[in-house]
């Protein structure tokens, strides 16, 4: 039976204990990101996610718009004037909520709403399943999730261990770990980044 019709949220939660492979305090969802569906492991930020609420503030889609707010210091006022033409332009498209503005000051209020420590990525091949991973290595951990034959399994092995990626294959009701994911390392923030967590944020109940 393929994975898609077992549902992988409900093969993902019933095959790893609290604290495997992600935090113990991790929630599951599927989501639909980079143009992939895969299961998120994630975990709100909760002073954030309560500001929005507050504020009533929609998800950050643009990415001008994030472009501004990374260049701009958290909670921190900087004087309007000191804006670019393309800076303002992005300014005035800001969802209320994301900036404070008073006295000729901007003070930025928005930053990242969720954490996800991992994404888990089902397929019944391990090329396809991979391929779609990696698309998501500058943003969070990767793991595919493999149901059916895992055919060459030494070849599998060698470019999930080379790539980082988390090799599981599910057997029956259970999950064997074939290769443990690499930790996920930030090199650096980046709008796609934020982008990436915004677009997950907005489809977490």
């Amino acid at each position: 039976m393929a994975i898609a019709a077992r549902e992988p949220l409900g093969v993902v939660a019933g095959a790893l204990a609290p604290g495997d492979l992600v935090p113990r305090d991790a929630n599951l969802a599927v989501v639909e990101a980079e143009g992939a569906k895969v299961v998120a492991a994630y975990r709100f930020e909760a002073r954030e996610r309560e500001r929005r609420a507050a504020a009533g503030m929609p998800p950050l889609t643009r990415p001008d718009a994030l472009n501004l707010l990374m260049a701009l210091p958290l909670g921190e006022p900087v004087p309007s004037g000191s804006l670019n033409g393309r800076e303002r332009r992005a300014l005035k498209c800001l969802p209320k909520g994301a900036v404070v503005r008073r006295d000729g000051l901007i003070t930025r209020l928005a930053t990242q709403p969720v954490h996800v420590d991992m994404v888990f990525v089902p397929g019944r091949s391990w090329e396809s399943a991979m391929e779609r991973a990696e698309r998501f290595t500058p943003f969070t951990a990767r793991s595919v999730l493999i149901d059916g034959a895992l055919r060459r399994k030494n070849e599998a092995v060698m470019r999930a261990d080379f790539y980082g990626i988390g090799l599981l294959h599910v057997q029956g009701d259970a999950v064997e770990v074939v290769v443990p994911p690499s930790p996920f390392v930030r090199k650096r923030h980046t709008v796609a980044g934020w982008k990436f967590l915004e677009d997950v944020h907005r489809q977490l109940p």
